[in-house]
Order: structure tokens, then sequence, then C-alpha cells
């Protein structure tokens, strides 16, 4: 009887153990559990980030410096025009009115606003660097456009290389006055980016003929009707011009009407830089003899893409598109490039 009871016992104790035992391999079987719940939970973020980012709005802050100059207006449509292949860029465009405080001021409103990059066409080189570098230090991507500013601040140009086009537009006048003449210049805002590259290729190209003389150089702020009124001034003197390089086509147009008012047209040869509808008309009337083609909306539409791509984390490079010099020879050619696409 008590050999009967202490097997009972033994017989519980053993399952008793076997009881707790079973209790205690749960941990131990489930414990490889968390890990697929910690491998799911890493590749949720991972995934996340992708599906919002094709959700959420990307915000470009764009300043151009004056929408009354037919070029800017065109770097604004080129880029409304590649807005169109994306669903989810905002572009938000100030008119800086030719004011380098004002355009100063735009851009800190973008970095309050916290924009994801923003698209700048200097008023001035050199005033505006502190601002841009503001933006690049608080973290947005900055691409100048167009214009640039003086320095590396750390944004990416696109744009022509105003030396470049300067130069052409020099090299074309030199050749059609033989090498020698006198030479008036009508400049963008001095400081201006485009106004001291361009200075610079007239520079270079003149370094070469030192038979031709400036006589007049004054800025005309890229304006039809000052530079007209200048050049009004000019013929009053009675000191002899042979041409005159104007480093827009506002004021090449502006010197042409002052120079046709006086009578003159057939003694003075004029330029421009740009390329705008009107000066490829006036050319092809036979009356403006030059300009050079600035590709205003492969400038724009890189400048957005850039923008966009920038505001995506990718990296971006400088873009530099070349000038064209335009004369009635070719003119007939550049009319479906100063075109924007529909």
């Amino acid at each position: 009887m008590k050999t009967r009871k202490l097997l009972a016992l033994a017989l519980s104790a053993v399952m008793a153990s076997a009881l707790f035992t079973g209790c205690g391999s749960t941990p131990s079987s489930s414990a490889p559990a968390p890990a697929p719940e910690s491998s799911s939970a890493a590749s949720a973020p991972e995934a996340e980030p992708s599906s919002t980012a094709d959700k959420e709005e990307i915000v470009i802050g764009c300043t151009l410096q004056n929408l009354s100059e037919e070029f800017m207006t065109m770097l604004k449509g080129a880029m409304e025009i590649k807005l169109k292949e994306y669903d989810n860029v905002k572009l938000v465009v100030n008119d800086a009115e030719s004011k380098p405080d004002k355009q100063a001021s735009q851009l800190d409103s973008f970095v309050a606003q916290k924009v994801d990059a923003v698209i700048i066409s200097p008023v001035d080189a050199d005033a505006l660097a502190p601002a841009v570098k503001s933006v690049v230090d608080a973290g947005i991507p900055v691409i100048t456009c167009s214009a640039d500013v003086t320095g590396d601040m750390g944004q990416v140009w696109v744009g022509s290389e105003n030396e470049n086009g300067g130069q052409i537009e020099a090299e074309f006048v030199a050749e059609q006055l033989g090498g020698k003449g006198n030479v008036a210049i009508l400049r963008g805002p001095l400081g201006a980016f485009a106004e001291q590259g361009r200075f610079k290729g007239y520079e270079a190209a003149f370094a070469n003929y030192p038979d031709i003389k400036i006589v007049f150089d004054q800025t005309a702020n890229w304006q039809r009707e000052e530079a007209m009124a200048l050049v009004e001034n000019w013929l009053t003197t009675g000191t002899q011009i042979d041409a005159i390089l104007c480093q827009n086509d506002g004021m090449a147009l502006g010197a042409l009407e002052a120079v046709k008012a006086a009578g003159k047209k057939d003694e003075i040869i004029i330029a421009g830089i740009d390329a705008i509808q009107d000066a490829l008309d006036s050319i092809k009337a036979g009356e403006l003899d030059a300009t050079c083609f600035q590709d205003a909306i492969g400038q724009g539409e890189g400048a957005l893409e850039m923008a966009v791509k920038a505001a995506n984390g990718e990296k971006i490079e400088r873009n530099n598109i070349p000038f064209e010099l335009v004369t009635k020879d070719n003119v007939d050619g550049y009319y479906s490039r100063i075109k924007l696409p529909e």
C-alpha cells in the first residue's frame, strides 16, 4: 500500500515536471516570432517614404529679375510648360522688378515657407550672393538660371555663358567694320551677372582689334525706352558712331528706333542678344543686323527639371547652353526655337 502511494507520488511528480517543461517551452518555441515582426517593421519605413513621396507636393520657389522683360517671361513660360509633366509639383513665381533688396526678401520668404527648392535669376551678381548662401545654408537647393551670383555659394547654374555671347556679338561687329571704327555700348544694369559677363566678352574680342574705339558706354538697364533716349542723345553730340553693341535685344530695338529717326540706319551697325521675336522680325526686315540666340526655353525647362531633381535628393550639375549668332542668313531657322510648346 505504501509502495503504491510512493509510486503514485512519483508519477505525479513526473507529470508535473512534464507539465512545467511544456509551459516553459512556449517562450522558447515562440522566440523567433519577434524576428518576423522586426523584419516587417524595418521594411515598412522603406516603403512609406516612397509611397508618401508620390503623394506629397513639391514646392519650387522662383524669383526672376523682371517680368517686364521678354526673355524673363520666356523663362517663366518654359517653366510652366515643363511643370505640366509633373503631378505633384507647385511652382511659385515672384517678380523681383530689378530690385536686389526685393529679390533678397523673396528668398527669405521662400526659406520661411520651407520650399523644397529655389530657382533664381539674380538681379545683381554681388548683392544676391549672401542671400543665395542663406538659402543653401537652410538646406534648400538653389538653381541659378540664366544669370548667376558671384562666387560658389552652393548654387547650381543653368544658362548660357555670357562672356561667350558677348564675344560672338563683338566679333560679328568687328568683322562688319573691317576691324576699325567707333563703337558705342549699351549695357544692362551695372553689376548684373549678364552685364559683367557680356562686357568681358566685348573686351576679349576687341583685344584683337586695336583700331576699334569705344566712344560711348552706358547702361540702359535692359530697357528699350532708356536705350532709345540714350542713343538719341549720343547722336546729337556729333561724335561718329559706326556700331552699337547692345547687351539685350530690347535695348537694340530701342537703339534702332533712335538711329532710324535720325536717318542713320545705313550708317550704323546694331546688334543685340537674346533672339526675341521682335529682334528676329527686325533682322528679317533688314533693319537689325544681328542678335545672339539664347535658349530661353532650354534654360527654363532645364531649371525646373533640375529643381525637381534636387528636391528629390538627386545630384544635379552645372548646365551650359551655348549662344548662337543670328543674322539675315539664318534667321528663319530660329522662329521655331523661340516658340513655347503648346
